[in-house]
């Protein structure tokens, strides 16, 4: 009996202990993520662009390794905005490689070590290629696409690859067969599409800079809803050789990033026309006015009531330039049904099918072949329309007499009105809500029908501070001109003032910042030959173990201020030293002589002086 009632004892204590490690268990997964965020640095990477990055890079208070793992972390923390789809596992020996060839003196380009995200229809080499297909996961591309080479080359790391609207087609969402991507601002909005994943990553810090693709207006539209900037850039000017196809017509690499000079770094390398910012005196843009406001009695949905907020925030803008002597030119009757048939007329998706499999020559996989793919049960779209246009000849002749003539029509604007670039907002309705369809598409109306440059900036924030972009397009081969005016709008109307909801992961004390401040003062050659500067640098390497952070930065702070004091002294008493030398050792007794016409040179100016005053 006793020892029944032994064993029942030791039963329920078995399951009590069983019950708390559940629980246990569970409080742990309940625990912030953030707390897994192992990698800390003395830098809050929700700030940095690849330029600021760079000069940490260079002054040794970061490595890129730490850059990686710090990424790697973000990634981690905020899954489940569904940004990524896959993690270079090679990422961060990559670091340790480009670190070792910085030591060395060995600095590739302004990207050396910067991890960079990128499409999902991009090869990698070593990496699948899905186009956010699971059907397409072992997918591998035999080397990596012409733009990877470059990144490459300059340094660069891919970090990940980034999810989006499965195959790019569409623009209203980024959704795919790996789920949905979330709005950086706001989760429950769409993060449009189809490069709805490299833009949330930029937004959410996953890597400073990212790579998309533009059919229609898959770079723009995301990156407007991101608040960053999306650059599509003039057709053929980035090669598209290792990018899975949709529209070979309209398709182009684009970048994705905070700033426009990081625009113009990653387009200096991977395009084959350098940008140069230089300073434009007169600028004229053209505002066509039914984009501006509209009428909901028109059939053209270009053309349907743009949301009030919007309107708001393009009218404070014209006032901006206005302001900063940029002439605006209003544009009557821009769209209409003529040009609206121009756009509808030029879509090439029926080469979907043949470029496709012109593409899988490139890769290794299980599926072989376009018909493969559209009978595989492993993607949310449904090929069967495209696969009936598999190995037919249909003539582009048609089409190309369209975007001529469109072309022309969009030249005679910019000829007869002597415009730089023609301005609208990326989009006329407000944010749609995840799974809403409806998208009011002002970035496809030209640009890509045309192979025309155009970038999308931000705009500003609604009331429920919801992102919205500001587009300009230039004529054919201008990307110079148009970056240029990029830049002088964003110095004008510099909103990215509002950060998405992904907060830093740990905590950086203020006397770090003083000590980053301090050890970047390089004007002081005293300071950079100190055992102090060795101390800074240490300090820096072994940061993400030391933990007694704030205290080591104090000291090292102290004792910039007593070798600041000293360097001061030491050019301060030689002067001084020299002054009293000459005052006390070297002062010359004067003779009678020099005595004497010192007195009668200064009788004569007295005297000179008394006649002036008399009066005549």
């Amino acid at each position: 009996m006793i020892k029944e009632e032994l064993l029942k004892k030791k039963k329920l204590k078995e399951k009590q202990n069983t019950i708390i490690n559940i629980i246990l268990l569970g409080f742990l997964f309940l625990l912030p993520t953030n707390i897994y965020a192992l990698s800390k640095a003395p830098i809050d990477i929700t700030n940095q662009t690849i330029e600021s990055l760079n000069d940490y890079l260079n002054s040794n208070i970061i490595t890129s390794e730490e850059l990686v793992n710090i990424y790697l972390d973000r990634i981690k923390t905020y899954s489940e905005y569904n940004a990524i789809i896959t993690i270079n596992d090679k990422a961060i020996e990559e670091a340790r490689r480009l670190d070792d060839e910085r030591s060395k003196g060995k600095i590739r380009s302004q990207l050396h070590g910067i991890p960079i995200i990128v499409k999902d229809n991009i090869d990698v080499k070593n990496m699948p290629t899905t186009a956010g297909a699971r059907a397409l996961s072992n997918n591998y591309p035999k080397e990596d696409a012409e733009v990877i080479k470059k990144l490459k080359k300059a340094g660069a790391i891919i970090l990940a690859k980034s999810n989006m609207s499965e195959f790019a087609f569409q623009a209203s969402s980024s959704r795919s067969s790996y789920g949905t991507v979330k709005n950086a601002y706001n989760k429950e909005y769409s993060s449009y599409g189809s490069s709805g994943g490299s833009a949330v990553s930029v937004a959410l810090s996953f890597a400073p800079a990212a790579l998309g693709t533009d059919t229609d207006s898959s770079i723009r539209i995301p990156a407007s809803a991101a608040n960053i900037i999306g650059y599509r850039p003039t057709t053929n000017l980035i090669s598209n050789n290792g990018v899975l196809p949709y529209d070979p017509e309209r398709d182009t690499v684009g970048i994705l990033a905070k700033t426009v000079n990081d625009t113009i770094i990653i387009n200096n390398i991977i395009s084959s026309k350098r940008i140069n910012l230089n300073t434009k005196e007169a600028i004229t843009i053209g505002v066509p006015k039914d984009f501006i406001k509209g009428d909901n009695s028109n059939i053209l949905p270009e053309n349907k009531e743009i949301y009030v907020e919007i309107e708001g925030l393009i009218n404070s803008v014209i006032s901006k330039l206005e302001k900063n002597n940029i002439n605006i030119v209003y544009l009557d009757s821009y769209y209409t049904t003529n040009q609206n048939y121009y756009v509808e007329g030029s879509y090439s998706g029926f080469l979907f099918c043949d470029s496709f499999n012109d593409y899988l020559a490139g890769t290794t996989g299980t599926i072989r072949s376009f018909y493969e793919l559209s009978e595989s049960n492993n993607k949310i779209t449904d090929l069967k329309l495209y696969a009936k246009h598999c190995n037919t000849m249909r003539t582009l002749d048609e089409k190309n007499k369209l975007k001529s003539e469109y072309r022309n029509y969009l030249t005679q604007i910019y000829r007869e009105k002597e415009l730089d670039v023609i301005m609208y907002p990326t989009t006329k309705n407000k944010l749609l809500k995840s799974g809403q369809t409806g998208l009011v598409n002002l970035s496809a109306h030209a640009s890509s029908t045309v192979n025309y440059p155009a970038i999308s900036m931000p705009l500003g924030f609604d009331k429920d501070n919801l992102p919205y972009g500001i587009e300009f397009m230039s004529l054919n081969n201008d990307d110079n001109n148009l970056l240029n005016i990029a830049k002088i709008y964003e110095s004008i109307n510099y909103n990215n003032n509002l950060p998405p909801n992904a907060p830093n992961l740990y905590a950086i004390d203020k006397e770090v910042n003083i000590l980053i401040d301090n050890y970047k003062n390089k004007k002081n050659k005293i300071l950079l030959k100190s055992d102090w500067s060795k101390k800074v640098k240490k300090f820096f390497k072994n940061y993400n173990e030391n933990k007694n952070v704030s205290n080591d930065a104090k000291m090292l702070n102290k004792q910039f201020k007593k070798l600041v004091l000293f360097s001061y002294l030491i050019r301060i008493i030689p002067i001084i030293l020299l002054y009293l030398i000459n005052k006390f050792f070297f002062k010359r007794k004067k003779s009678k002589k020099q005595i004497l016409r010192r007195k009668i040179f200064n009788d004569r100016i007295y005297t000179n002086r008394k006649r002036k005053r008399i009066p005549r």
